[in-house]
């Protein structure tokens, strides 16, 4: 195979980026107590709402801005195939300007029932080096209905949702309309739907990140107490993706797809968390998180592992600070990587990624209606690949977020 076709097939689709993005997704945050202080609980339970509060309509807003120095949106920033970075630096920096508004609605039907509706519209704007970013700036905006049904006080509610978001850029390539269907017990069993489609589904496609998908994915949740002041969490994720077919010949060539041919995918996603309570204000935890990737394509076979742990301290009531170690390893399964010439080898292994990562957050509540939080996180990741075209690869990648939220 050409030098170019095996520098396409090697930092062409999935990036390490993106799988650790999917597993730093996985985490949350924070002890039963400790909730509502840090996001989402780190026991993924929600404050059910008592059949007898009244309706409530709560107003927030936010604005955020952030630098990040390795914006991809879905394509490839190396050097010599993308014209956003230069040659000299691959990485795309530039920074990321937010404002959104959440209006959320909570209303009771009758005594089992409740209403919950949601409407989020944000616009976004890109700034980067040379006007290279202009074509990013964004609207986008989320309706989200949720009925909640619990016939039995003392178990888990029933919940159907629907989400709509629409994302539209100034430029239409990455114009999309994202639709998930949810159905859940509770925290305890979870299945969602998602389709995933953008407007023009029939121009040959040089990123699949740009493809439309289907998308199913059952989750199970199982929580329980060791001891006094320890917490096991465990979680599984089973996905199942369909890819459209609009991809160009390249990368059929690449993947081995064959023409009008889809990228079927099934994921398992696993996640083990222990969790300490050290004193009130203070909470330890560590955690283990799996993703494994099995596709009808070899070129998408991959497994990742990482362990991590954290520490949250709370000075008082909206007031907390958090930090977040981890270790990432990936091994792509159906790439083999290159030797200093371009080319693969015979009985040549397959490429492998470490990366490191450390996340701090400060969250500062001035008073009930204004709070403001700061996150950095950094993520280094070093690859095993010894072509000196593949370089870009080992990169640093640090992302800076500055946030004041409001709440009427």
């Amino acid at each position: 195979m050409k030098r170019i076709s095996h520098f396409f097939w090697i930092c062409l689709i999935i990036s390490t980026q993106l799988v650790s993005s999917v597993l730093l997704s996985e985490m949350q945050s924070a002890f039963a107590q400790l909730q509502g202080e840090f996001g989402q609980s780190l026991l993924n339970r929600e404050s059910e709402t008592s059949e007898n509060d009244p309706a409530e309509l709560t107003i927030n807003s936010h604005f955020s801005n952030t630098f990040n120095n390795h914006i991809e949106l879905g394509l490839s920033v190396d050097p010599y195939t993308s014209g956003l970075a230069g040659q000299e630096d691959p990485q795309l920096e530039g920074m990321i300007n937010r404002f959104g508004i959440d209006l959320l609605g909570d209303l009771p039907v009758s005594d089992k029932l409740r209403l919950k509706l949601q409407y989020a519209p944000q616009v976004e704007n890109y700034t980067g080096a040379d006007g290279k970013l202009n074509e990013f700036d964004a609207f986008s905006d989320i309706f989200l209905t949720a009925l909640s049904f619990q016939p039995v006080a003392n178990l888990p509610p029933l919940v159907t949702s629907h989400q709509l978001q629409r994302f539209v850029r100034t430029s239409n390539v990455y114009n999309n309309t994202d639709r998930q269907f949810g159905l859940r017990f509770g925290r305890i069993l979870e299945y969602n739907l998602r389709l995933h489609r953008f407007d023009d589904e029939e121009t040959r496609r040089e990123d699949f990140l740009l493809i439309g998908s289907t998308n199913h994915t059952m989750t199970g949740r199982l929580q329980f107490g060791i001891l006094k002041q320890i917490l096991s969490k465990l979680e599984y994720r089973i996905e199942q993706s369909s890819y459209q077919t609009n991809l160009n010949n390249l990368i059929l060539g690449i993947t081995g797809l064959d023409d009008d041919e889809r990228r079927n995918d099934w994921r398992h996603i696993g996640s083990v968390k222990l969790i300490q309570v050290a004193m009130d204000r203070l909470v330890f935890q560590e955690e283990v998180n799996l993703f494994l990737n099995r596709s009808n394509v070899d070129f998408f076979n991959f497994v990742s592992t990482e362990v991590a742990a954290s520490t949250f301290y709370r000075l008082e009531t909206g007031r907390w600070m958090r930090f977040r170690l981890s270790r990432l390893w990936v091994q792509f399964e159906g790439r083999q990587i290159l030797d200093e010439t371009g080319f693969v080898t015979e009985n040549a292994p397959n490429r492998r990624d470490t990366q490191i990562g450390a996340n701090v957050q400060l969250n500062w509540q001035f008073n009930p209606y204004l709070t403001l939080n700061a996150d950095y996180q950094v993520n280094q990741n070093r690859t095993n690949e010894a072509d000196p075209l593949l370089d870009f690869l080992n990169y640093t990648h640090t992302i800076a977020t500055l946030t004041l939220r409001g709440q009427y």
